[in-house]
């Protein structure tokens, strides 16, 4: 399997707890460790994910999410994974070519972040844990967290709706934020259940389930058969889970939302 390393993980340096300004009154807190930067959710439909960072402090996150900060943070726009990888990525899958930066070098300050579409975001709290992210699902992390890309599956990268050629992988220790279409439910697999999601529903899962794209819901058939099937049903490529781990699903499909939009757009003449 083919890794691209998007982000190198700074020296540790501890900072010390304490926030940078007065949290509202009921914000949705996310655990942390006290060298790293607070994830707050602000608002239940559509939130903003609002990020306090002491001074010393680093996030990275996705081109284009960030809705305001504080005077005292410095904004980077960074190629992800280098030029040449990142222009491959850019052509093949459609991912942002950059990633923005975020640092509080000269103090502390918070930043708010949002996605590009309508719908949740969700913190993961990662402590030594690995995740993957599907196509346009990640938002912002610690830096103390690696990202790379991983390409995936034949099936997956030629017929999936998303997904495209690559995958996000998140490595570490700290917060990771999800955003998806729509709202997201978790899923739990014991290990002895096999879970099948639409490909253009898949949020994020953890490493420890094993993941195979499928043209069809049917355990058996040929490749033909499968097509007719998904074609007939309406349905593109799956994703099918299996062993023990937390898959995040969503309640809605940008590529099926789009497939619905353009047709009644008005066409130009």
């Amino acid at each position: 399997m083919f890794w691209v390393v998007l982000g190198v993980k700074r020296p540790f340096t501890k900072h010390g707890g304490g926030n940078s300004t007065n949290p509202p009154k009921n914000p949705k807190k996310t655990g942390r460790l006290p060298f790293m930067a607070r994830f707050i959710l602000e608002g239940s439909t559509d939130p903003f994910l609002r990020v306090d960072l002491t001074q010393g402090d680093m996030i990275h996150a996705e081109s284009g999410a960030m809705a305001s900060m504080s005077s005292t943070l410095e904004l980077k726009g960074k190629a992800r994974g280098g030029m040449l990888s990142g222009l491959m990525r850019k052509a093949l899958s459609g991912e942002s070519f950059f990633m923005q930066e975020i640092s509080a070098e000269q103090g502390p300050g918070t930043v708010r972040l949002a996605p590009s579409v309508p719908g949740e975001v969700r913190v993961i709290d990662m402590s030594n844990a690995c995740w993957f992210v599907g196509d346009g699902g990640f938002l912002a992390c610690d830096d103390e967290i690696t990202l790379e890309t991983s390409r995936q599956k034949l099936a997956g990268a030629l017929l999936g709706g998303t997904g495209g050629l690559f995958i996000l992988k998140a490595t570490g220790t700290g917060s990771l934020a999800v955003s998806a279409f729509g709202a997201i439910t978790e899923v739990e697999l014991n290990g002895q259940d096999e879970l099948i999601v639409d490909n253009g529903h898949v949020v994020a899962w953890q490493d420890t389930l094993n993941y195979t794209p499928s043209l069809s819901t049917k355990n058996s058939g040929g490749m033909l058969s499968k097509i007719g099937g998904s074609m007939k049903s309406g349905e593109g490529v799956v994703m099918r889970f299996s062993g023990q781990g937390r898959v995040l699903v969503s309640s809605r499909s940008r590529p099926s939302f789009v497939s619905w939009l353009v047709p009644q757009l008005p066409s130009r003449k």
